[in-house]
């Protein structure tokens, strides 16, 4: 074996190692809390035919949705917020588009919802900015009626989101503990008949519901762009613009209230349901800005571990999340195709280089490069089987084995992630939302999952 395969190797088990240290706790401690909370992991998707509940007095939600060119599935939203969250305050956040959304979002909402408009040069300076935007108008109604910050909740909804009934209402209750700054609900992908959806729900409903599930214990879940709470007073301390310019704000406010002190948690009672992506264009672009927001948040780490009242906990959850690109992503991207590569093409290495071997001891360790390849792929096949009421669980294994094909779309996205952080390129084009068919009142009541 030459010094590049021992190294090679070397890397390969040490990234599997940090990989299995990091992800499985979170996953073991996510799925006893889901059972603990709904006695099965499967429960969680009654929610979606369940009633609207009323906000609990005292409380005030205001849910900001952030639109640029979004006629395709404004009204359905808005329509679905005013039929299943009954109470909530929609503003609709119109970041100078210029097709029919402002006009569409009237036309579903009238005057039960607020439109904000930006004009450029001012609007399409990213997602972070359309919201400071809205929580202007926010902060404005909250002063206005002498409102308790700390008992208002600002929540961000993509125009594609929908909650499941009576959401809101139940975010609430989390919110009664005052160390609670935050709140993540889980996201399901919608239109699953299509492959590439599918792995998507895989990756959404699956691996990161059930991590998130598992922060609960921390109070490190991680903030995302779609059913995402806060409390105002929370982001009051976090700064006049809690969401920066970053291509991630979600995941940059997520470290600025862990940063503060506040706790972030996350739910089995409710849940929001999003369109994915098929085109591949679309889907690489959208992944690689993912990436990049991932990768450069690392430079926040020495806010994290200067912080006074951050839980050790948390900061060594928020901590191992930011290194996974370079202890993971990128490290196993190379690992992998060597590996690969060596298995198909080179004579000395074989299966673990026992080509040359007995026919037995060749099975044998074919056997072994399966279930050493492929064991967490079955364990997470038996997990999102148990997570899902529409596919059965040899479908379910068959789209887990293809996930090893699936991992290149991260690996490509990360290194063109790593392109564009060298070359300095921060610009992007919005991801088009697929048309959908105008909702039914009774089909609002009822949120597709």
């Amino acid at each position: 074996m030459s010094l590049l395969d021992t190294i090679v190797r070397t890397v390969g088990f040490v990234v599997f190692v940090i990989t299995m240290l990091y992800n499985a706790p979170l996953l073991v401690v996510g799925i006893l809390f889901a059972r603990r909370s709904d006695a099965s992991l499967r429960a969680q998707l009654a929610l979606k035919a369940g009633p609207p509940v009323e906000l609990p007095p005292g409380w005030r939600v205001f849910v900001l949705v952030p639109c640029l060119n979004e006629e395709r599935v404004i009204a359905n939203t808005v329509h679905c917020l005013l039929d299943s969250q009954p109470g909530v305050e929609v503003i609709v956040i119109d970041d100078g588009s210029d097709d029919g959304t402002a006009e569409l979002a009237r036309a579903a909402g009238g005057d039960r919802i607020a439109v904000v408009h930006r004009t450029l040069p001012e609007a399409r300076r990213g997602k972070g900015a359309a919201l400071n935007a809205g929580l202007r108008h926010v902060r404005r109604r909250v002063e206005k009626e002498a409102l308790d910050p700390a008992r208002v909740l600002v929540c961000v909804l993509d125009a594609d989101g929908r909650m499941t009934p009576g959401a809101a209402a139940r975010v609430t209750e989390l919110f009664e503990r005052p160390e609670v700054g935050g709140v993540q609900l889980a996201v399901r992908i919608r239109g699953r008949g299509k492959m590439a959806l599918r792995f998507q729900d895989v990756e959404f409903w699956g691996l990161s519901a059930l991590c998130q599930f598992g922060r609960v214990a921390m109070g490190s879940v991680g903030m995302g762009g779609n059913g995402q709470f806060t409390r105002l007073s929370a982001l009051d301390e976090v700064g006049e613009q809690p969401w920066s310019d970053s291509v991630t704000e979600d995941l940059d406010l997520g470290i600025s209230l862990a940063v503060a002190g506040w706790t972030v948690t996350s739910t089995t009672s409710a849940f929001v349901s999003q369109q994915g992506l098929t085109d591949p264009r679309r889907l690489l672009r959208q992944r690689t800005r993912w990436y990049q927001g991932h990768i450069m948040a690392v430079t926040r780490l020495p806010e994290l571990w200067r912080g006074s009242g951050i839980r050790p906990g948390v900061r060594l959850d928020l901590t191992g999340y930011l290194l996974v690109p370079y202890l993971m992503t990128l490290p196993w991207s190379i690992v992998q195709q060597y590996l690969l590569v060596s298995l198909v093409c080179r004579h000395d290495m074989g299966l673990f280089g026992l080509a040359d071997g007995p026919m037995w001891l060749v099975v044998l360790s074919g056997v072994g490069w399966y279930v050493a390849s492929f064991a967490g792929y079955l364990a997470l096949a038996v997990m999102y089987w148990r997570r899902t009421d529409d596919v059965p669980l040899w479908k379910s294994a068959a789209y887990l084995h293809g996930q090893l094909l699936w991992n290149y779309v991260g690996f490509i996205a990360a290194w063109r992630a790593v392109w564009r952080i060298l070359t300095r390129r921060v610009g992007w084009t919005k991801s088009e939302r697929a048309v959908e068919a105008p909702l039914m009142t009774t089909e609002r009541a009822a949120i597709p999952s």
